[in-house]
């Protein structure tokens, strides 16, 4: 806010000049032998009493006689979140104003003049447009929470299936083997039968049951959003994909040479696609990203592997697949440098063939 009420200002015909205050803005113009001066004071971090805020008119006007200025006024605004922060000034100085950051607009107390070089009008025009701008709605709120987490496409992904998840259960039974076929799962008949290739990436989305989704979505939150901000919003994306797709199509080739025709969905290929990328990032750190050292980032992948073999009806073929999907990826992606990260967690299947 600071910086639009500074570049009206400007617009005014006001100069900015140097302050030794950090929090504290001068604009000056002159109008003939008058010279009219601004404080732009940001009191959002800190509370000003009266004899501070005398001080700084003090040393501004003494700035302004060195220069050769002998009629000045001098006018203040005030930033800030609570209005009371400054009353006490508000209450004893004419020549100011209180902007309130919380509500958007301009407070004048009964002593403070109604204008100040006719500034009023657009001041209030500003804040009133900002007042409108802040208004709350939904897909502002989503808007600035994707934009200004540092997991954007993690969160993304995540969203995707849980909303594919709420679409299907609306329709039918995600634990129901033939609604999930008729849905986008994976099928050795549907998909050598019909050439339903596409069911490699859809069954990417679905899951069995919210017991399954939960804890995918739980070991991507974990998992994915530190791969994320190793390699970036994209690369992640693709790792995360390709590692779903591949897992996916490692599992089609086991079915098709066991005979068995297995009926699977789940996220937790490109899962452990995303914990391969992540192991592949910790080698390629000398055996430390942030603090997930090369001892530990082992006994990740190892366990992460065996409880899929101990558990039943879980699709080892597309999380083994998954897993060298990501390691190789992550080799490939991954440039070294400074960042930050850390995890924990675990990825882990339950019910029918899962992955």
């Amino acid at each position: 806010m600071d910086e639009i009420i500074s570049g009206y200002l400007l617009k005014r015909g006001y100069t900015a000049v140097r302050s030794s205050i950090p929090q504290v803005r001068i604009f000056f113009r002159v109008d003939d032998a008058l010279a009219m001066a601004v404080l732009l004071v940001d009191g959002r971090n800190l509370i000003i009493s009266p004899e501070a805020y005398g001080a700084i008119k003090t040393k501004t006007l003494r700035m302004f006689e060195s220069k050769g200025y002998t009629n000045i006024k001098l006018f203040s605004l005030f930033l800030t979140q609570n209005v009371m922060n400054f009353g006490a000034i508000g209450a004893r100085e004419e020549l100011s104003w209180i902007i309130d950051l919380s509500s958007k607009r301009l407070c004048i107390f009964d002593n403070q003049v109604a204008d100040f070089d006719n500034l009023r009008p657009g001041l209030e025009e500003l804040l009133a447009v900002e007042g409108r701008d802040s208004r709350t709605t939904i897909a502002g709120v989503l808007s600035d929470f994707f934009l200004r987490n540092k997991a954007p496409a993690t969160l993304m992904l995540i969203l995707i299936n849980i909303i594919v998840f709420v679409f299907l259960s609306l329709l039918g039974s995600t634990l129901d083997t033939h609604f999930m076929i008729e849905h986008g799962a994976m099928s050795l008949d549907r998909i050598m039968a019909n050439y339903e290739w596409y069911r490699l990436f859809t069954a990417v989305f679905l899951h069995f049951g919210l017991e399954h989704l939960s804890a995918n979505m739980l070991a991507l939150w974990v998992f994915g959003e530190r791969v994320e901000k190793a390699v970036g919003k994209g690369r992640f994306i693709a790792v995360y994909l390709l590692s779903g797709y591949i897992g996916n199509a490692v599992s089609l080739l086991i079915s098709y040479l066991s005979g068995s025709d297995v009926v699977s969905a789940g996220a937790s290929g490109a899962v452990f696609g995303t914990i391969g990328a992540l192991f592949a990032i910790v080698i390629k750190n000398r055996g430390r990203y942030a603090d997930l050292t090369g001892g530990r980032a082992v006994l990740l992948v190892l366990y992460s592997v065996f409880s899929g073999f101990a558990g039943e009806g879980i699709d080892n073929a597309a999380h083994i697949g998954g897993l060298v999907t990501g390691l190789l990826l992550g080799f490939i992606l991954y440039r070294v440098r400074e960042t930050d990260g850390g995890m924990n967690g675990e990825g882990k299947e339950t019910s029918y063939n899962e992955d």
